[in-house]
């Protein structure tokens, strides 16, 4: 069985079809991770509806230049969170950004953010799934002040440096369909060991024009089973044994 653990699931507007397309190539799970304060509410929604569905919550770090009310919601999605802490399975998506974020001025509030939804993964004991983009240093300064159980980096593709401090801390890195033309998901997917490597769609993104959706991750583990040289099917069980260990709450009948 394959699982995205990546996914905007409530940003598709045929679930249903996207859902399906995924089972047909042995995608078993899904995890769909919040962005935004308004986001998180219908992401428990699908999750309820959708047995192969399961919700994580979080707030983006691009939120601080798209929702003006943002600091003063925090406090209200933290209590959320703690509200549905036996349905989610992880703290996500969140992070720090400073590629797509260019307003210096918002960067603070972005960091306070941060480390808000860090306490809460550590209260919780839940594991986070991070963006990191042009802010990876920071990212790796912050991350040892917190008790987290499990740290991954969605969608690497920055400096070699940070990559090598991540694989020395153990976190895991969830390599996305732009494998089969970025060099640095190339190169990131090279470099860590088969124990630390996960699946996404990062859907709906969009891939050379085509947009991203969960049933895309058999491509991916293809890719990196070439570029690897390990057998698929071998690859396959080591990273459904890597994802079972990282999120475990998938894998228990309560939800």
């Amino acid at each position: 069985m394959l699982i995205d653990i990546h996914c905007h699931v409530n940003l598709y507007l045929a679930i249903d079809e996207v859902m399906r397309e995924a089972q047909k190539v042995g995608v078993g799970k899904v995890i769909s991770v919040g962005m935004s304060a308004t986001s998180l509410e219908r992401i428990l929604e699908i999750a309820d509806l959708y047995d192969s569905i399961y919700p994580a919550l979080g707030i983006h770090p691009e939120e601080v230049s798209q929702n003006l009310k943002i600091e003063e919601q925090i406090e209200s999605i933290i209590q959320l969170i703690r509200k549905n802490k036996e349905k989610i399975c992880a703290i996500g998506e969140i992070g720090l950004d400073h590629h797509f974020v260019k307003n210096k001025k918002l960067y603070p509030l972005q960091k306070k953010i941060f480390d808000q939804m860090l306490s809460v993964a550590q209260e919780l004991e839940l594991p986070v799934n991070l963006h990191v983009k042009g802010a990876e240093g920071l990212v790796f300064e912050t991350l040892p002040s917190y008790n987290i159980p499990d740290v991954n980096i969605h969608w690497y593709s920055g400096p070699e440096k940070y990559l090598k401090q991540g694989i020395e801390r153990g976190y895991y890195f969830s390599i996305t369909p732009a494998i089969s033309y970025s060099p640095a998901v190339k190169k990131t997917a090279m470099m860590i060991d088969k124990e630390h490597i996960l699946l996404e769609s990062d859907g709906p993104v969009e891939y050379s024009g085509k947009i991203g959706t969960p049933a895309m991750i058999r491509n991916v583990l293809n890719r990196i089973s070439s570029l690897k040289d390990i057998p698929v099917d071998k690859l396959e069980k080591q990273i459904f044994q890597n994802t079972k260990k990282i999120f475990p709450k998938i894998f228990t009948k309560n939800r």
